[in-house]
């Protein structure tokens, strides 16, 4: 009987535990853009006392005010930022999203399979964006005939 009744509650145990509610995923309400180095300041309707972001490194949040902030760009990436109550109660949550976008050159009409190829730039020189991705050879150095068009139109290179 006693081995009956270990039983049964261990079913009820795992079973309740079986049910667990999975965790629901935190969306923002809005997007903020801004480039490596940039600021840009935000007020809000309520005070706030916290901020938080779910990375470090990427954007920096200063509070100016009890509803003015900055957030100033420091690294490529985006980071979920989440503005606090007095009470602890959340007041907004936007996605912050920083781009490289100052001195990015892009050279477009490769034979790559993206639109573009990217360089960052800066007085020193440049150097690829994306320099984990390898580079496909030029087929201008080889000396074959592309074709672009129709039919009719035959590029060769000199």
């Amino acid at each position: 009987m006693r081995i009956l009744f270990v039983s049964a509650v261990a079913a009820a145990v795992l079973a309740s535990a079986g049910h667990a509610a999975s965790p629901r995923e935190i969306i923002a309400t809005d997007i903020i853009e801004i480039r490596t180095g940039q600021a840009r300041t935000f007020m809000f309707d309520e005070a706030v006392t916290k901020f938080s972001v779910s990375a470090e490194g990427i954007a920096q949040i200063t509070p100016e005010t009890d509803r003015t902030f900055t957030v100033q760009g420091l690294s490529p990436g985006q980071v979920l930022m989440t503005a606090y109550a007095q009470d602890g109660k959340v007041v907004h949550r936007s996605n912050i999203l920083v781009d490289q976008a100052q001195g990015l050159v892009r050279i477009y009409g490769t034979s790559d399979s993206k639109d573009f190829i990217g360089y960052l730039c800066t007085d020193e020189g440049c150097g690829r964006a994306d320099p984990d991705r390898v580079p496909l050879p030029d087929s201008t150095s080889t000396g074959e005939s592309r074709q672009k068009g129709n039919a009719e139109s035959i590029t060769t290179p000199r």
